[in-house]
């Protein structure tokens, strides 16, 4: 069946024919309706990290570096920036400079902005270089008049300072008829390498419900690539605590999207940290029951909080608060850093997210690896070892598997490889990339790898030849995974749009490139006729070329989105893994899975 055939076919099955149901755990039933994440505890401390004022953190880590990028202050104009060498994040904080002064992020802003109404900075780094969000009043207006904008600003590098360089004519959005853009946060979808932006419109000037939102950003991200979505409103009749909703961030935590927002006032004893759980980057959002970090001790208001990760892949929230009795700058108040642990239920037998998986040569068995390096063996898959537990400077993106030892190999995205019981040939951990690693394959004799990067840049170790790559070139999409040709001869590059390019002797048998998509593509899997399947993040099956259409778990209810497949070799079906690790079995034995 072609792929391009699948969406229609199922519609019309759902319309009132009986859909026969795939493989999900031994049972055979369909997936559970969603669940959430448990609420997150955290460790609070009464002591600040950082004893200055520092409102509205984002914290990002480099090696064992921290940084923390806050709205302006005496310190650091326009945008502060904090770091910390000291390899805790829980203390050592101070400025950049070593001196009480002069530790700005951002030195000069646009002609179109009013100078010192700069706040709420969001920071990740994207496309070879750091990237910087941050709102600001286009000139003159004050600032919560409703015409704060979105801009963005870029920096090479956080060393020997993080500076950023705002060169925009103009805002990157604005949202004037909903009061104003404010609180912009960066996040990338680690199972699409899709990048996105959430946001706040109503600065406080109007009498709007304040609303968050969500677009996926362009490939160099400094423009939005699509309309908005909204993820979520200021319900003050059914969670009156809330006030109003800003400062949000997107994050992946045990295979749950999550969104982390702030509710109430901000200069006041009742401004909190609340989390909702989304079906994804675009939502729909659940509203939570309540916050799960309010005023304690003699710490007032936390809020406006950051969700970060450590080398050993534990979660910290970094987020401002004042002191007990005086929640305002009038009383000489100041918004503290704390920056504390904190802990999520583990769902599904993980410890993080799963991100894919991979197949024995014989079809009799597959693993899947999370994002910590973790290793879940079935079948006849051996467990030769993994990173779990181990301090990584990025996480897991893929893995692949040796013909001839049977062994496996794990890469990360900075290009890291980890050999278990397969030999190593060399990585790129440690080069610097204009792009992050979302992919590897294995040549057919098990003689070398290739990596791929979301740019389109393939690098290549062992006896893997470089046949070309889309490094370089503009593209609709980032590319989100690869497969070797059968005898290892060639290769193809997957895009989240469906976009196929090849290279070698990888012939194109079609694509979903410049086609609408129900979810995003994630990953792909060749089939020894040499035609391949692609899969998205809803678990729709897309198949060109020789490769039968066995089944999709398109349309279905899933606890989280599928990351990744496999393919079944010897039996010519295939394996779905979600981030939860459920596995999906079509024409494919099911050998168990955490989930």
């Amino acid at each position: 069946m072609p792929g391009g055939r699948r969406r229609a076919l199922l519609a019309t099955a759902l319309g009132g024919l009986v859909v026969a149901v795939p493989a999900w755990g031994a049972s055979g039933a369909a997936a559970p309706a969603p669940h959430s994440v448990g609420s997150p505890v955290v460790s609070a401390s009464p002591t600040p990290a950082f004893n200055g004022d520092a409102p509205d953190p984002d914290v990002v880590r480099v090696g064992s570096t921290y940084y923390a990028f806050t709205t302006g202050t005496a310190l650091g104009n326009h945008i502060q920036a904090l770091i910390d060498t000291s390899g805790s994040p829980a203390s050592g904080w101070g400025s950049y400079t070593g001196l009480p002064y002069g530790s700005t992020a951002l030195p000069a802003v646009p002609a179109w902005e009013t100078v010192n109404t700069q706040t709420s900075p969001g920071v990740f780094f994207y496309d070879g270089r750091w990237v910087m969000y941050y709102d600001a009043t286009t000139a003159p207006y004050a600032a919560g008049t409703g015409h704060n904008c979105l801009s963005v600003a870029t920096a090479a590098s956080l060393t020997p300072t993080p500076v950023f360089t705002d060169t925009s004519g103009g805002p990157l959005e604005c949202q004037a008829s909903l009061g104003g853009s404010i609180d912009p946060s960066p996040f990338i979808d680690p199972a699409t390498g899709t990048a996105y932006l959430v946001w706040k419109s109503n600065d406080g000037g109007s009498a709007q419900a304040a609303r968050i939102w969500s677009a996926p950003l362009s490939q160099n991200g400094l423009s939005l690539a699509a309309a908005p979505t909204e993820l979520l409103y200021n319900d003050t009749v059914d969670d009156p605590w809330e006030s109003t909703v800003e400062n949000p961030q997107l994050s992946l935590v045990n295979g749950s999207y999550v969104l982390l927002f702030s509710g109430g006032l901000y200069n006041s004893s009742s401004y909190s940290q609340a989390l909702a759980v989304c079906s994804g980057p675009l939502g729909p959002c659940s509203q939570p029951s309540g916050p799960f970090l309010t005023s304690y001790g003699s710490v007032a208001g936390p809020g406006g909080g950051s969700l970060f990760q450590d080398a050993a892949g534990s979660w910290w929230l970094g987020y401002a608060a004042w002191s007990a009795g005086c929640t305002s700058y009038a009383c000489g108040g100041a918004r503290r850093l704390f920056v504390a642990p904190v802990s999520f239920p583990a769902t599904g037998g993980l410890n993080r997210s799963a991100v894919g998986m991979a197949a024995t040569s014989d079809g009799g068995g597959y693993w899947l690896v999370a994002a910590d390096g973790g290793i879940f063996s079935y079948g006849d898959a051996n467990f030769y070892g993994s990173t779990g537990g181990m301090a990584l400077n990025r996480p897991v993106v893929a893995m692949a598997t040796s013909s001839t030892t049977g062994g496996y190999w794990l890469v990360a995205s900075d290009g890291g490889i980890f050999a278990f019981h397969a030999s190593f040939f060399g990585s790129e951990g440690a080069t610097p990339l204009n792009a992050p690693v979302v992919g590897m394959a294995a040549t057919s004799d098990g003689g070398g790898y290739w990596e791929v990067a979301s740019d389109g840049g393939i690098f290549t170790f062992g006896d893997a030849r470089f046949y070309g790559s889309m490094g370089g070139r503009q593209l609709n999409a980032p590319i989100v995974g690869m497969a070797a040709t059968p005898d290892g001869g060639g290769y193809w590059e997957v895009a989240s749009d469906g976009g196929i390019f090849t290279f070698g002797d990888a012939h194109f048998a079609g694509s979903e490139g410049a086609k609408p998509l129900n979810a995003p593509v994630v990953g792909m899997a060749a089939d020894p006729s040499g035609g391949y399947w692609l899969v998205a993040a809803d678990g729709g099956i897309f198949a060109f070329g020789g490769a039968g259409f066995y089944g999709s778990a398109g349309g279905m209810v899933l606890n989280r989105p599928v990351v990744g497949m496999a393919s079944a070799h010897t039996g010519g079906g295939y394996w779905l893994v979600a981030a939860d690790g459920g596995i999906f079995s079509y024409q494919a034995p099911f050998y168990g899975s955490p989930a």
